[in-house]
């Protein structure tokens, strides 16, 4: 049982990553259920499994009678972690990122407004670990972005939205996205994104709602504006 869930999520990676990254053109037919099997070196039974789930995913369309078609970019699921990872691991992709940024832009700041009226005591310190940890390996850049990542996914926990939590992954795996594209080395700049991260911070303490939306507002500005420079580039 252990060796066919392994070889399942083995092949639900690989065959989500070759759709996603243009192996099948959108549109049109994937190869049939017996060239699939020996591709891949699965039974029946498993590439069901796994048509399932790219299915779920909506990479792929079930037809009948027609067989399996590979979706246009157009209808996949990017709220789904794995298909976001893997559209956003390909070569860089100014568009994706843009639109992603520009719906961030849109939930953030409300996300942030209901966590300064909500959170709680364990909330806020799991806030205030992720700031002092980007403060502590402000010299380390992975540990660094980590940190930075685990700030905003306490921020969509403490706004106690659960639907809106659904999207907690899907921001960090952006997050991470953006840090290697945008990431400058220089000290000064480390030190004014703490700085920032520690006044949201204060004012989701504080209970200041309308200031912590406003500030949400501006750091997503200054992500977008090291975004747009870094294509630019």
């Amino acid at each position: 049982m252990k060796n066919s869930i392994t070889k399942l999520s083995r092949v639900v990676e690989e065959f989500g990553q070759q759709i996603v990254e243009g192996t099948y053109a959108p549109g049109s037919p994937l190869p049939s259920e017996t060239e699939l099997c020996k591709t891949f070196e699965l039974s029946r039974a498993t590439l069901r499994e796994v048509v399932k789930v790219l299915a779920a995913k909506r990479l792929i369309k079930v037809q009948q009678h027609s067989g399996l078609q590979a979706m246009p970019k157009e209808k996949w699921n990017y709220l789904d972690v794995d298909v976001l990872r893997w559209a956003l691991s390909g070569p860089d992709n100014p568009e994706l990122v843009r639109l992603l940024l520009e719906t961030r832009s849109v939930v953030e700041p409300a996300i942030t407004e209901w966590a300064a009226e909500r959170a709680t005591a364990c909330d806020l310190m799991e806030m205030e670990s992720a700031v002092n940890d980007m403060a502590k390996y402000r010299d380390d850049k992975p540990a660094f972005n980590s940190a930075d990542v685990r700030f905003h996914q306490a921020l969509v926990a403490a706004a106690h939205n659960y639907v809106i939590e659904q999207l907690g992954e899907a921001i960090g795996i952006l997050q991470r996205a953006v840090f290697d594209a945008t990431y400058v080395s220089d000290a000064s700049t480390r030190e004014e994104t703490i700085a920032q991260h520690r006044e949201l911070y204060d004012a989701i303490r504080l209970k200041q709602a309308k200031s912590a939306r406003r500030l949400s507002e501006a750091m997503i500005k200054r992500v977008e504006k090291r975004i747009v420079a870094a294509f630019e580039a």
